[in-house]
């Protein structure tokens, strides 16, 4: 089948003169700017078209000898990419060790004598994922550019929902918005002529039943209102023109029917990603692997960013180098991804990133059926915890279960999860009655109960007197699963309950700190290991120097709160009924969860073990 002659999501270049319509006036307006000063901003939200209207609409409204482009996106540093990109045009090695930007540029206009255009694209990027050193450094660099006066534009295409940020630059550069340019979502008249001018190229081939066709296409693009977003008229035209080369590949034909057929934009988005999800799980793996996977293309703002090849190795080491590679083949080859320089890929527009953002994968279900134990005729535990052994009898806590479940298996994002709260809540009865024996079902899982005993343990006391050694097995692994091999792609999760006692037992910060730092190497380590910390509240503290050491130790988080009466009330009745207790009334129930509240009213699970267990002994 002929390539789509659409451009999907990709922006126009200056080899698309031909086909690029409907932005006449802006092209002008931005024409006359660039006379007028040197430096230009260019604003809109996204899918209006800003990159194109650069590339494709001001680079052909000079001759060859009168543009000299230098395209920069931000990648991992706004400053080095800036550096790395005059360093490329430097064709001849004319710059002198030590150039800064601006002699840089100077250099570029003697060997070329073209005026130099400097485009930073997708400019909010330096906002979303740089530091405040890296602005400030840039902001300096652009101060020093624009005060040598060279024959140099420099052009800023951003999203306007960002030029809030740009607030301390304008500090340092005055003129930043003096010469502006709102893209805004194209006028229904000029998008018709976009639409006709385009399906009657004639090297396309495509015929069309009429004119008004235009009419129906914008609105099932704008869904019947508002302006027309040019990203989303590709890739609806894109959809159009597939479906049409499958009725008749010589003789694409668009008519009413096509129309209604292929439906809204929505559906146009989400089905081409399902569509190449589909394909994924048929060619390469799961689907939901491969969604998985996408989404660490995405920002916390569900904007698109780029991301190396070795982080996304990192990301999911339990996918191997290969596996990797076939991902990252498949969705480049497919028009999810783009790679850029360095070994880095990023998705091919923020409107993908959003789709993907809104897109669920499916969970990992929790068990409901757990292995069988014997279980005792007395289900008070008194002082003990409730154990896997006994979880059948731990009642109550579904939803905490649950949640926590969730938390640790299925939000991945961070491979940490704090579980905290006062004593006598249960913690311990939830981790190895509620959770442990439904992770054992799907994952190689340690419990790790912090004790004299742990301490004492040759590894642990390893781990306390030297930092990991580089390139070396993590002893965490060591430590939790002894004489049993560990595969790398294999994925394990390792609670560590009762954290408290470390600090009451090893205060020396030394110690602690050589502690941290195996936590640290065994996360970053690739070993598909995710680690599961219990603390008391009154210790929560003490994480502080631990997420020195570990930044996002305490991003996720629970904390496990008293049951309150409603819950206790269930409790008591399920377990009184599996001891052979009968319970006259309610009034007898409120009376026992009077006696086993502390003074705040909230009901103490411990007191009530050992309430109820007397009651049974004495019955």
């Amino acid at each position: 089948m002929k390539q789509s002659p659409f451009k999907f999501l990709d922006a126009y270049g200056k080899d698309d003169k031909d086909i690029f319509f409907g932005r006449e006036e802006e092209i002008e307006s931005l024409y006359q700017m660039s006379f007028q000063t040197n430096l230009l901003l260019v604003y809109g939200i996204s899918g209006t078209g800003k990159t194109s209207l650069v590339q494709c609409g001001l680079a052909n409204k000079f001759d060859d000898s009168d543009w000299f482009e230098i395209f920069i996106r931000r990648k991992e540093n706004i400053n080095e990419s800036f550096i790395a990109e005059l360093k490329r045009c430097d064709k001849d090695g004319a710059f002198e060790k030590g150039f800064p930007p601006e002699q840089m540029v100077h250099s570029l206009y003697l060997d070329y004598l073209r005026p130099i255009y400097i485009i930073f694209d997708q400019f909010e990027e330096l906002f979303i994922l740089g530091s405040e050193e890296e602005q400030d450094s840039f902001t300096q660099n652009i101060k020093n550019l624009l005060k040598a006066e060279l024959p140099c534009k420099i052009i800023f295409v951003m999203r306007e929902e960002y030029l809030a940020h740009l607030s301390s630059f304008e500090k340092v550069v005055p003129q930043l918005f003096d010469k502006r340019l709102r893209v805004e979502p194209m006028n229904r008249n000029n998008a018709q002529r976009v639409i006709l001018k385009t399906l009657k190229t004639e090297r396309f081939g495509i015929q069309i039943s009429n004119d008004d066709l235009a009419d129906r296409i914008i609105d099932n693009v704008t869904e019947g209102v508002g302006r027309v977003q040019l990203t989303s008229l590709q890739v609806f035209l894109d959809k159009l023109y597939r479906v049409a080369q499958h009725r008749n590949e010589e003789h694409p034909y668009f008519d009413e029917a096509l129309v209604q057929e292929v439906g809204r934009i929505d559906d146009v988005l989400r089905d081409f990603l399902d569509e190449q999800l589909e394909v994924f799980a048929q060619e390469v793996d799961t689907r939901e692997l491969g969604l998985k996977w996408l989404k660490h293309f995405i920002s916390e703002k569900e904007t698109k960013m780029p991301v190396k090849r070795i982080d996304l190795e990192r990301a999911m080491p339990e996918l191997g180098k290969q596996k990797q590679i076939s991902y990252l083949q498949f969705f480049v080859n497919h028009r999810i991804l783009r790679p850029l320089d360095n070994d880095q890929y990023e998705l091919i527009h923020d409107s993908m990133a959003l789709k993907l953002a809104q897109t669920k994968a499916a969970r990992i279900a929790i068990p409901l059926v757990l292995p069988e134990y014997e279980l005792p005729e007395n289900p008070f535990v008194r002082f003990e915890p409730f154990t896997k052994q006994i979880a059948e009898l731990f009642f109550g806590r579904e939803n905490e279960i649950k949640e926590l479940f969730d938390k640790i298996v299925n939000d991945t994002d961070i491979r940490t999860t704090l579980v905290f709260g006062p004593i006598g809540v249960g913690k311990t009865s939830l981790i190895q009655a509620g959770l442990l024996p439904r992770l054992d079902i799907l994952f190689k899982t340690s419990y790790l109960p912090c004790s004299r005993e742990l301490f004492s343990e040759p590894v642990f006391q390893k781990m306390l007197l030297s930092d990991p050694e580089k390139g070396s097995n993590s002893l965490w692994l060591e430590l939790a699963f002894p004489q049993i091999p560990c595969k790398q792609e294999e994925r394990k999760i390792i609670i560590v309950d009762q954290l408290e006692e470390l600090f009451i037992w090893i205060p020396e910060y030394e110690k602690l700190s050589h502690f941290y730092r195996h936590i640290d190497y065994l996360l970053k380590s690739g070993q598909n290991c995710d680690l599961v910390l219990v603390v008391r509240d009154e210790f929560f503290s003490h994480l502080q120097d631990l997420e020195s050491f570990v930044p996002r130790i305490l991003e996720k988080q629970m904390r496990i709160k008293s049951v309150d009466k409603i819950a206790a009330a269930t409790i008591l009745r399920k377990m009184a009924s599996h001891a052979g207790l009968e319970i006259e009334n309610e009034d007898v129930i409120d009376k026992i969860l009077l006696n086993v509240s502390e003074g705040d009213g909230k009901v103490n699970l411990t007191y009530l073990q050992l309430y109820m267990d007397r009651l049974y002994r004495s019955s």
